[in-house]
């Protein structure tokens, strides 16, 4: 029985886990680019380079190749919230 639920729970994981493809990778290296890119243009934002937040084209490439299409959400998720807050923390609005 235990197995039988083992089973279960990795054909669950498998299914809604899926590898990100270049299309869409190609898609979030030029959008992960284009928000360090914004925000560097709002005051007082993060204005500094790591791993999340960097000009890398292919870094980012790369990195979403080697993910699942929740992980890449997740990051461009992320990112956009957090331009969102620096906007209406600088601005008043997004």
């Amino acid at each position: 029985m235990k197995s039988i639920a083992f089973a279960l729970a990795a054909l669950v994981a498998a299914t809604s886990a899926q590898a990100a493809d270049p299309g869409y990778c190609h898609h979030y290296a030029d959008l992960a680019v284009f928000q360090f890119n914004k925000n560097l243009s709002i005051p007082g934002c993060f204005h500094g380079a790591d791993l999340r937040w960097n000009t890398n084209w292919d870094g980012h490439y790369s990195w979403c190749l080697s993910t699942d299409y929740d992980a890449a959400r997740s990051e461009d998720d992320y990112r956009g919230m957090r331009l969102h807050q620096c906007n209406m923390a600088a601005y008043g609005h997004w």
